[in-house]
């Protein structure tokens, strides 16, 4: 057989497989993960890509395209890049995004194939969309309600003989983007803390979670409490929230700002917090006082050693031991006192802590 002819065969081979990817192949392509970051001014999401149909289908030069509402977000890059599609894969040139004019509001994620391709997954994988193929940032333009949706006419997955597979395009995002934080900072009193925030402009805002952490290995950001937001406003608002009674330690801080369909952002605070050592020994007035049933005893210590904690009532009889004669560091601590199990009236708290020794009075009212 010539040169020409096997040039032919194989054409007409290449010809049978694409028609055949083009009546078989589908692939689910979704855009997921929508995260708002970098204190309200990125916008981030992942697009993955899975496989459905048995047959092998190859990425080709294929183009992922986005509306979204005209003036929010411009500027789309690519991170988390899969390798398999793109440079240095001989098989890929790089694999860019293009942000078109503002008035178009329209981007697209493009894949260039200069070989024979790599096999789209039909795995699902631990997400359960298949395999990512990148995350795209944008710079968000202002704090307005916007739309990022999937443009399925102009989108297409085809293999390397411009075969196209059937698209399935799932995944979009509708909310608000971020309220644009103006400031965030903070203050230290002994062992309390202030946090102060302000805003510059608010849309849909429901609020803020205040999330605390000690700075050590392996700790978890914890939930302390919750502001309430002003909804929509275009005027500078100012917000407060105090942090009282911490250990010695150092924390960091952050809030996370959630609007009324359930976004959310983080800001966080920029300088951590350090509750250094008391200077000197102090017994704090119980809170509440008077109390039912319960109340709360703080104290400080400025150098390590045993402490007792005790409790009296009028005829001077001990009613409860709260700390015996426990080690205890240089450092700031809260002890909790219950007292279902007493009448109530007038009791004496006691403590003492190496060469320091002091009562205060606290009544029980029920």
């Amino acid at each position: 057989m010539s040169i020409l002819k096997k040039l032919f065969a194989v054409m007409i081979m290449l010809m049978a497989v694409s028609l055949s990817y083009a009546q078989t192949d589908t692939v689910n392509l979704i855009s997921t993960n929508y995260t708002i970051t970098n204190a309200g001014t990125k916008f981030n999401f992942d697009i993955y890509a899975l496989r459905i149909t048995p047959a092998d289908f190859r990425m080709g030069s294929s183009s992922f395209f986005f509306n979204y509402t005209p003036g929010t977000l411009n500027n789309a890059v690519l991170s988390n890049i899969n390798p398999k599609y793109t440079a240095p894969n001989p098989s890929y040139g790089p694999m860019v995004a293009v942000t078109y004019s503002p008035a178009i509001s329209k981007f697209a994620v493009q894949i260039t194939s200069i070989g024979l391709g790599e096999s789209i997954s039909p795995d699902p994988g631990p997400t359960g969309f298949g395999e990512r193929i990148c995350t795209v940032t944008l710079n968000i333009l202002m704090a307005v309600s916007a739309e990022v949706t999937w443009d399925s006419v102009n989108s297409g997955i085809v293999n390397p003989f411009f075969s196209s597979a059937k698209g399935v395009y799932n995944g979009s995002y509708s909310g608000t983007l971020p309220v644009e934080l103006a400031s965030f900072t903070s203050s230290v009193n002994k062992n309390n803390v202030t946090l102060n925030w302000a805003t510059v402009t608010e849309t849909n805002n429901n609020g803020f979670d205040i999330e605390r952490k000690l700075n050590v290995e392996n700790a978890q950001w914890s939930k302390i409490g919750f502001v309430e937001g002003n909804g929509n406003s275009v005027e500078p608002r100012t917000y407060i929230y105090n942090d009282t009674r911490l250990n010695s330690g150092k924390y960091n801080y952050r809030l996370k700002q959630i609007d009324f369909n359930g976004n959310f952002e983080y800001f966080e605070l920029q300088n951590e917090i350090e509750i250094g050592i008391p200077t000197k020994f102090e017994l704090s007035q119980n809170y509440p006082n008077p109390f039912n049933p319960s109340t709360k005893i703080n104290f400080s210590i400025p150098v390590d050693g045993k402490v007792s904690l005790q409790i009296y009532d009028v005829s001077g009889r001990l009613i409860s031991t709260l700390i015996n004669n426990e080690f205890k560091s240089a450092s700031y601590y809260t002890v909790d006192f219950n007292a279902s199990d007493f009448s109530s009236g007038t009791y004496f708290y006691t403590i003492k802590a190496g060469n320091n020794f002091e009562t205060k009075k606290m009544i029980l009212v029920k």
